[in-house]
């Protein structure tokens, strides 16, 4: 089986959700419109038929803001968490991105976004309920939250193989401590990542120990040179064994 290490978000619950709200608001929408038609075509001669005709303009319009917004906040979330929220499975940890929100400042759009690194060495259990919440994972031990700029949160591996962000200051311990985090419909059924979240913390127990640096290993001592004289004759090899 092969071990995935990146998930990306899932975001097809999106469209699905916005399918069931336009189902929701346009079917009594066009309910309506349908008893207005059919009213006008009984009372065509009534003085009421202006007040049919101008409720099913407004049924009419009140669909279109509505269809046009529905859309836009879906497609707004789907390209938001598609791009900042995932999950990271790293040598001696793992990392959970998720967008958190966004305002507009002089400069620009600045995104929002919720970091948690949970280091291998200090996981205690990672669980989920397949039957109430398939898509619900949870994780115990000790998790780093960070909630900043986007731009703040980048990071990369070192290597010894742990996260160190492009941030000097997050790496000096700004961040909050918690030791629970659920991880909530972000990513589908979860049975997949908690898996890959296991082979990987097998990996990382059974990882050898690092031996300690030692130089001599990598450079060669240098060895001293030989004595020699200007007398070629005295370094020519000598035979005579008489040491009186």
């Amino acid at each position: 089986m092969k071990y995935r290490y990146f998930f990306h978000a899932d975001t097809a619950k999106y469209g699905d959700r916005l399918r069931h709200l336009m189902i929701i608001v346009t079917v009594p929408l066009i309910a309506l419109c349908v008893f207005c038609t059919i009213q006008i075509v009984l009372n065509y001669r009534s003085d009421v038929v202006i007040l049919l005709l101008a409720l099913i303009g407004g049924s009419v319009l009140a669909g279109i803001i509505f269809a046009f917004s529905a859309v836009y906040v879906a497609e707004k979330h789907k390209r938001r968490h598609a791009h900042y929220t995932f999950f990271d499975i790293l040598p001696c940890g793992m990392v959970f991105s998720e967008y958190a929100g966004e305002y507009v400042h002089w400069k620009g759009r600045v995104i929002l976004r919720r970091l948690y690194y949970i280091p291998f060495g200090k996981l205690e259990s990672v669980s989920r309920d397949p039957k109430r919440a398939p898509h619900d994972i949870t994780f115990k031990g000790e998790i780093r939250g960070y909630f900043y700029e986007s731009g703040r949160l980048g990071y990369h591996v070192s290597e010894d193989g742990e996260v160190v962000f492009d941030t000097e200051m997050l790496n000096l311990g700004k961040f909050e401590t918690s030791a629970e985090l659920t991880v909530k419909n972000r990513f589908g059924n979860t049975g997949r990542l908690e898996r890959s979240v296991l082979y990987y913390l097998e990996q990382f127990r059974n990882m050898p120990e690092k031996k300690p640096f030692n130089i001599s290993e990598y450079v060669s001592r240098r060895s001293k040179p030989k004595p020699t004289t200007s007398n070629p004759a005295l370094e020519a090899p000598s035979f005579n064994r008489n040491w009186k």
